[in-house]
């Protein structure tokens, strides 16, 4: 019995060592997980910001670019990158740029991967761990408008280009079965609707709720049916348009057969509903504009008149 308590009380010391040992390990990883988790975190966080910045920055290379679009986007998401920390292939990190125009608009979609050197997680065989992140760009011409003046233009009215330098007087078209703009210096009002493949006749009344409105409240597309109004005289439409001025709005522009082929941004100047009924204004360059959108089963968007769109989507 004394032999038996003996050989007890001998070994009891080396159960506690590997008990404290054991012990020791698992608060130390626990320690790790809090710490390097914290750490892995705030990485994440900021490599996010990283991806987002450079995806945006990979949209605006490609649509400025005139040719090796996607080379351009590649190049300049790696350079935001790295210019941010993110140097592609150095220390670890990765970022991989990926071009997607298969869509009604390109995507550029960037992941950026770098390891996340740990401290205590070490200790129990993970000395890094893999952080990676990702960001999608859509742009692409605009199909769709918010906030659209009931005001349409052909297409022709682009031939002298935009800007101020290129400021005119627009003229309603001229008495008759026409009432499509078929020049480059005249328009006609419109309502924006959709007819399930019927004539969508425009009115007066519905113009003016438009204009007086600051246009139409809900996006309206592409490839959706308009209606010019009736050629005549109009002279509350042209006052009440004149409490507009001035200010940039969306418009929709038409081809010779009144369909939209595009949006544009016009600098409304002026409104004139006298002897002489006119409005005046100017067409507006840019990329962005943020009436001007891109959705889904809006239609096909050209640049040739609206820019380009470039938003973050994920």
């Amino acid at each position: 019995m004394r032999i038996i308590k003996q050989r007890h009380r001998e070994t009891a010391p080396g159960q506690v060592l590997v008990i404290f040992a054991l012990a020791l390990v698992a608060i130390v990883a626990m320690v790790g997980l809090v710490i390097d988790g914290g750490a892995t975190f705030v990485q994440r966080r900021d490599q996010q910001n990283v991806a987002d910045q450079a995806a945006m920055a990979g949209a605006y290379a490609y649509v400025s670019a005139s040719s090796n679009q996607g080379q351009a986007a590649l190049a300049a998401a790696r350079n935001i990158a790295a210019a941010n920390g993110y140097t592609h292939d150095q220390n670890g990190v990765v970022v991989t740029v990926t071009v997607d125009a298969s869509g009604i608009a390109p995507t550029v979609q960037v992941d950026v991967s770098k390891p996340h050197q740990n401290y205590f997680a070490g200790v129990v065989g993970l000395p890094s761990w893999n952080v990676s992140t990702t960001a999608t760009a859509l742009t692409g011409p605009p199909n769709a408008a918010i906030g659209a003046l009931p005001l349409i233009f052909n297409k022709k009215a682009f031939g002298p280009g935009v800007g101020l330098a290129n400021a005119r007087a627009y003229d309603e078209p001229g008495t008759g079965p026409t009432d499509v703009p078929q020049t480059s210096t005249t328009f006609n009002w419109t309502v924006f609707c959709t007819a399930n493949g019927n004539p969508c006749n425009a009115n007066s009344n519905t113009v003016d709720n438009l204009i007086n409105g600051s246009g139409s409240s809900t996006t309206v597309t592409l490839n959706e049916l308009i209606g010019p109004l009736n050629a005549g005289a109009h002279t509350s439409l042209f006052s009440d348009l004149a409490k507009a001025v001035p200010g940039d709005y969306p418009v929709a522009i038409v081809g010779d057969n009144g369909a939209m082929v595009g949006w544009a941004i016009f600098h409304l100047t002026g409104s004139l509903g006298g002897s002489t009924k006119q409005i005046s204004g100017y067409f507006l360059p840019g990329i962005n504009a943020p009436p001007l959108q891109i959705v889904q089963g809006g239609g096909a968007g050209t640049t040739q008149y609206g820019g380009w769109s470039v938003k973050l989507v994920k």
